[in-house]
């Protein structure tokens, strides 16, 4: 890396579309064996074993060994008990339809607000001369289809409409004075909005609804980060290509991931790859497609999760950073 282009430089080149020799490596690492890798196991606790302030400089040390340009989300790994077996597991679905004209989203205080904020400005300062962090804002559809499920939430849309709106309103409100807090900090340079709204073949819900619905709470709720000169990237998971012309009019800077419009799903590849160098041609082939011209920064689908084989993910990263320049 050139001295006069840090990694902040970089990554701000690629979401302004400048192609500078370099392709950014965007990670959310959830996996509690590349920590003890990195770490060693007697450094990674379960997490109220570790204090905060370990917990964000170890995490930063993580991201820095791996040359790791840009991540978002998590500050620690999985406990020790915990174990994901590769399939989405969706949040346990506590309101019915005909429930949801009593159901308040619970919404953190302003205090509460204030703290997350503060400890997400602290993480971006330990992460900076190596990684930028994008503090992570909920959207407002996941949030409220996760508290129903599909069935439900369908139902509510056809017989309570405007309780779903009432409910989602709220979680805009939430996700608004979030960005209205990151936007005021000098610290963000770039904010990760996040609302999963597809599967691997489609929307979760239709496209139109989504547009007369979703899209405009999202441009309002990006308004203030805007205004204040931030970028903005989305992230969810699944087929949403239909979805990506109404989000970038919103103002979104950049989509991740972007495995529908590759032509490719990576997550399900990542399953199927056991051997490292097969992974390291994957990489090289997306490299080969999605440098040239700028605008492209490479990294995994959504999150790595913890039954991702050590051996796998250093070959992605070593391939990245021998190809990416």
């Amino acid at each position: 890396m050139p001295k006069s282009m840090t990694p902040q430089k970089f990554v701000l080149a690629a979401f302004n579309h400048k192609e500078t020799g370099r392709v950014p490596l965007w990670a959310s690492i959830h996996n509690r064996p590349v920590y003890e890798y990195i770490l060693g196991p007697e450094n990674v606790g379960d997490g109220s074993d570790v204090s905060l302030d370990d917990k964000l400089r170890l995490h930063a040390q993580v991201y820095e060994e791996l040359g790791i340009d840009i991540a978002r989300a998590q500050i620690w790994p999985p406990d020790r008990h915990s174990k994901l077996k590769g399939e989405t597991v969706w949040n346990e679905h506590k309101i019915s339809a005909a429930e949801i004209s009593e159901y308040m989203p619970k919404i953190p205080s302003d205090a509460e607000k204030d703290d997350e904020v503060g400890i997400r400005c602290r993480q971006i300062g330990i992460n900076r001369p190596h990684t930028v962090f994008a503090p992570t804002i909920r959207g407002t559809f996941c949030p409220t289809f996760e508290k129903m499920g599909l069935e439900e939430f369908s139902y509510a849309c056809t017989d309570s409409p405007g309780e779903v709106r009432r409910v989602m309103e709220i979680n805009m409100a939430y996700a608004r004075s979030m960005a209205e807090r990151y936007a005021a900090r000098k610290e963000v340079i770039i904010a990760a909005i996040v609302d999963d709204c597809a599967y691997k073949t489609d929307t979760i819900f239709p496209p139109q609804w989504m547009r007369d619905n979703w899209i405009p709470q999202i441009r309002y709720i990006i308004e203030p980060l805007k205004k204040a000169g931030k970028k903005v990237v989305f992230h969810s998971d699944g087929k949403m290509d239909v979805l990506i012309p109404d989000l970038i009019e919103t103002g979104i800077d950049a989509i991740n991931p972007l495995e529908p419009l590759a032509g490719m799903d990576l997550a399900e590849l990542k399953k199927q790859f056991g051997k490292p160098q097969e992974i390291r041609d994957e990489v090289k082939r997306l490299l080969d497609i999605g440098a040239p011209g700028g605008g492209f920064i490479i990294g995994d689908s959504s999150s790595i999760l913890p039954d991702t084989p050590v051996e796998n993910l250093l070959a992605f990263y070593e391939t990245v950073h021998k190809y990416a320049f």
